[in-house]
């Protein structure tokens, strides 16, 4: 009998143990290392220095002192923003891969040629962060300050003007093509990397025209450098009260941008969630208001589903346009 007390003690210890092991890695299991816990991409498809960069810039910084972990901006720019799209929506659905969404989201569905995925089902919507007009504007040595005077110099020009772009499908890509159709006028497309890319082709004069963000022309415009055209929203912009919209020449047309906060499909509910209040919660600061709007960018942020319907109904606004006005994206 003796002799069966250390062998029962050490069955007792070796029982303990595995439970106690058990028990600590059900625990490490069921208990994930809480979200951030690493660094987070921010995926933008276009250059830095232009607005869609800044706003990424501005919201990453703040949203990674909030969640306490770093945000580094992933800028891939090239075929108007499909290459980042396309980068964002195989990523990890797990939090750490973000995308900027712009215009191209929506639009690319139009294309002729057909993307392999379905940016309605593999991008998942967070928040809408802003909307924004564009200026169409001439290089100074342009002889036109008009609507009028722009219609008349590309008629008269064998092979009409030349405008640049952000890349195809993109915005001021679609604004021009708008232009182009609505107004009967010659147009030759020069793609760029970039707003930034677009605005200094104009300045340098290797192309006439351009669509630009609102804001960042603005100094060009007033300091005689450029030649502010018209506004592409529905109504005059009251920073330059001045400059006609496109739309009282052409009634209808209404051309606006959208940058938008979306994730992986398949991010899970929750992280969207948390994403979601803290990005609307970083909109509200002052500081970030400031200097978004500074770029000419009104400050939105919605919930995921109000992102989701705006974006069907932008989608299916631009899918009407390009059917209507004969526009081929290719």
């Amino acid at each position: 009998m003796p002799r069966r007390v250390p062998t029962v003690l050490f069955a007792t210890l070796i029982a303990t143990l595995g439970i106690s092991h058990a028990v600590n890695a059900a625990q490490t299991t069921a208990a994930p290392a809480a979200y951030p816990n690493k660094t987070i991409r921010f995926i933008t498809g276009f250059l830095p220095g232009g607005v869609s960069d800044t706003i990424a810039r501005v919201v990453g910084e703040k949203l990674g002192e909030r969640l306490g972990q770093r945000v580094i901006i992933d800028g891939r720019p090239g075929a108007g923003g499909l290459i980042s799209m396309e980068l964002a929506a195989g990523a990890s659905p797990d939090g750490y891969t973000w995308f900027l969404g712009t215009p191209v989201v929506t639009i690319s569905p139009s294309f002729k040629r057909k993307l392999p995925f379905d940016p309605a089902r593999v991008l998942a919507p967070v928040t809408l962060i802003g909307t924004s007009p564009t200026i169409l504007v001439a290089g100074a040595s342009l002889p036109a300050s008009s609507v009028t005077d722009l219609f008349a110099l590309a008629k008269a020009r064998p092979g009409g003007l030349r405008y640049a772009s952000s890349g195809q499908g993109t915005t001021n890509h679609l604004a021009a093509e708008l232009l182009r159709v609505t107004a009967k006028i010659p147009l030759t497309h020069i793609p760029y990397k970039g707003a930034a890319a677009t605005l200094l082709a104009v300045l340098t004069g290797e192309v006439d025209i351009s669509f630009v963000p609102l804001l960042p022309a603005i100094p060009h415009v007033k300091a005689g450098k450029l030649s502010g055209i018209a506004v592409t929203g529905a109504q005059r912009a009251q920073a330059l009260p001045n400059v006609p919209a496109l739309a009282e020449t052409l009634p209808g047309y209404d051309v606006t941008s959208w940058y938008g906060l979306l994730v992986p499909s398949g991010t899970p509910p929750s992280l969207i969630h948390k994403l979601n209040a803290e990005t609307n919660r970083v909109l509200e600061m002052a500081e970030v208001r400031e200097r978004l709007s500074a770029q000419g960018v009104e400050v939105q942020g919605s919930t995921p589903g109000a992102l989701m319907e705006f974006m069907r109904v932008d989608a299916a606004r631009w899918a009407r346009l390009v059917k209507d006005a004969g526009i081929v994206l290719e």
